[in-house]
């Protein structure tokens, strides 16, 4: 599927995580909100962010659209985190482990929910568990889940 132009096939951020909302809400069943757009005080949540980080070398052509010859970095690398809130004063504690186990479950690698039906521009060649941190403050519990990607632009999403 062709991205509309490159300013959206640029968009990372707002792709992966709206792929990230739709599959988490469905697969743990609890409110999901990307943290670079949204502001929820509603527990329990997921907090979402993906942050782009370095490209591969050597850029390589784009291989499709207008302009298929053309040079440009298709590939690289990124950071996703999952935070997850819990409140105890609303019973919270019990099911803490439980949606984090859930969203684990979600982000593994042989999971089907980074495919095309929910992120069409984009190819999830790896993704890698690397590190949870916990927290516990006053009612509060958050888990935030860490997972290295990396991922490729497809050849049929340069925009025509």
């Amino acid at each position: 599927m062709a991205a509309t132009d490159l300013n959206d096939l640029n968009n990372f951020e707002y792709h992966w995580e709206t792929a990230a909302v739709t599959f988490l809400n469905t697969d743990v069943g609890i409110s999901v909100v990307r943290t670079v757009v949204e502001d929820s005080l509603l527990t329990p949540r997921i907090e979402i962010q993906f942050m782009l980080e370095d490209a591969y070398e050597p850029h390589a052509p784009r291989n499709g659209g207008a302009s298929s010859t053309t040079q440009d970095y298709r590939a690289f690398n990124s950071n996703f985190q999952a935070r997850l809130i819990t409140d105890n004063a609303t019973g919270g504690a019990a099911d803490h482990a439980t949606y984090r186990s859930k969203i684990r479950t979600a982000l593994m690698r042989s999971a089907a929910n980074w495919g095309s039906s929910n992120l069409p521009y984009y190819d999830l060649k790896h993704i890698r568990p690397s590190g949870t941190e916990y927290d516990a403050d006053g009612d509060m519990n958050v888990s935030q889940m860490n997972y290295d990607l990396v991922w490729e632009i497809r050849d049929d999403a340069w925009p025509a």
